[in-house]
């Protein structure tokens, strides 16, 4: 039994579409079965729900989303088995779905089993039809005796006085007919020199004609990189500007406070607008463009398969030539302890998909390190910081929030978001003052040299992916063994 679902409501109203699979993802991630519209849909969440088939009966579960899941208008706890005709809506003014089961068709013809005896029957009468109309056929006449070949005369011997003839000359080729022959050829390997250089001439323009394109698209993957990393320190500065006037408010307001308490307040968030303010200026003031110009080539999008059908992405980056990669440990391993049974790898700015498999797990710290199953060499990172991150360091995230969907062919391209180390908390995490999603776990944290500082892991919910959480580089280089 296959379901169909219809959109009724959002931006992809109209939609629909018919699965036969046991779990259908739902939400505005990419990679979801049923998506919604990134960027208009948002009251549904980025992994909001899924539908579960068992046998012939179809569950829908909440996946814990912000706005709540809701089957024909009362919200569900859990889980719901849903009927012929259910509407479900992902999130209080989220986008609606009408359910529907289709039951198909198992009419078949038998056909008789062809047992041994019956195939020995059906030869044994074959071969007896064949034998009986050998027989009646009629037979054709014998052809008459061809008579006997008339003996030959005896040659004449020549009269003895008969002189025997000359043996004949050959007869001398003219220059003309040598002067014709040449000509041809001298035709024949023109024609050939011709159809050679042709071949050359068409293969030099094939050559010439891929490198263009290939240069072409590698200017066109530079020029999306840097107006990235423009339209990211543009919004930098908006947001410093932003913060200038809210730190110009709050001293005013404070010089015109006078209740103790309500200073007091006043006073640390003037301390945090102050001390925000210097980080984003010390994050707009780092050359990300030349920081950043050999590290994003090492960073690269983990696309992963469990053994239940689940297909997440996830971010990682290249440590070794020969393919070794840093990720993160909950993206090739799921909540059920399940390991991912399929890995590929596709490089920023590259078209190519590679194979990989988990290499080693840590068992306390949320990290992995994969292998790329091709010979290399692999683009790897610049290298890794030797210093501690400290608060107010500015940082680079480097990944691919929301994952990816792209067309056959298409190379992705890694996302940069600058911000600044706000913190070093207890047991070395560091929490970081930027932007990030789901898809850029594992992304690598670049300092202001480009090398790696530290490995994205997570974030704060409530913080709407403005507090991002991170581990120092030192505890992913003793998984690698460094």
């Amino acid at each position: 039994m296959k379901c169909e679902l219809r959109v009724v409501t959002g931006a992809r109203a109209g939609h629909h579409d018919v699965y036969d699979k046991s779990y259908i993802g739902i939400g505005r991630h990419p990679l979801s079965d049923l998506r919604f519209d990134a960027e208009k849909d948002i009251d549904a969440s980025t992994r909001h729900a899924a539908i579960v088939k068992t046998g012939d009966t179809y569950v829908l579960r909440d996946l814990e989303s912000t706005n709540g899941t809701f089957v024909n208008g009362e919200r569900i706890t859990g889980e719901r088995v849903l009927k012929e005709g259910d509407v479900l809506r992902f999130g209080v003014h989220g986008p609606e779905v009408s359910f529907h089961l289709m039951h198909e068709s198992h009419d078949e013809v038998v056909m008789p089993a062809v047992t041994a005896p019956m195939r020995e029957s059906i030869a044994r009468e074959a071969s007896e039809r064949a034998a009986k109309a050998a027989a009646e056929a009629p037979r054709a006449p014998k052809p008459p005796a061809a008579p006997p070949p008339a003996p030959k005369p005896a040659p004449k011997a020549p009269p003895p006085s008969a002189p025997r003839p000359a043996p004949a000359k050959p007869v001398a080729e003219s220059a003309t007919g040598v002067l014709r022959a040449e000509i041809r050829d001298h035709r024949g390997r023109s024609r050939a020199l011709l159809v050679a250089l042709l071949i050359v001439m068409l293969g030099a323009f094939g050559i010439i004609l891929w490198q263009g394109r290939t240069a072409q698209e590698d200017r066109a993957s530079t020029r999306m990189v840097i107006d990235s990393m423009r339209g990211e320190l543009a919004r930098l500065r908006v947001i410093q500007r932003q913060n200038e006037s809210a730190l110009a408010d709050a001293r005013t307001r404070l010089g015109a406070e006078r209740d103790p308490s309500r200073r007091a307040l006043l006073r640390r968030e003037v301390q945090a607008a102050e001390v925000r303010g210097t980080q984003i200026a010390a994050s707009t003031a780092v050359n990300w463009n030349a920081a950043l110009v050999n590290a994003r080539r090492a960073v690269a999008m983990v696309i992963v398969r469990f053994p239940d059908g689940q297909v997440f992405s996830g971010t990682g980056f290249g440590v070794d030539a020969d393919g070794r990669m840093l990720t993160n440990r909950h993206i090739v391993l799921n909540d059920a302890g399940q390991r991912a049974t399929d890995i590929a790898i596709r490089f920023t700015g590259s078209t190519e998909v590679l194979p990989a498999r988990i290499e080693r797990i840590a068992p306390d710290v949320d990290l992995a390190v994969i292998r790329i199953e091709s010979a290399g060499p692999h683009p790897v990172v610049p290298g890794f910081s030797d210093a501690e991150p400290a608060d107010g360091d500015p940082i680079a995230l480097v990944g691919f929030p929301l994952g990816g969907d792209l067309p056959q062919g298409q190379a992705p391209t890694a996302s940069s978001f600058f911000g600044a180390v706000s913190r070093v908390l207890p047991d070395s995490l560091l929490q970081l003052d930027a932007w990030s999603g789901s898809g850029a776990s594992g992304s690598p944290i670049f300092d202001r040299h480009g090398r790696v500082t530290g490995v994205e892991f997570g974030g704060v919910r409530e913080s709407g992916g403005r507090i991002v959480l991170g581990l120092p580089i030192r505890r992913a280089l003793a998984l690698l063994g460094r």
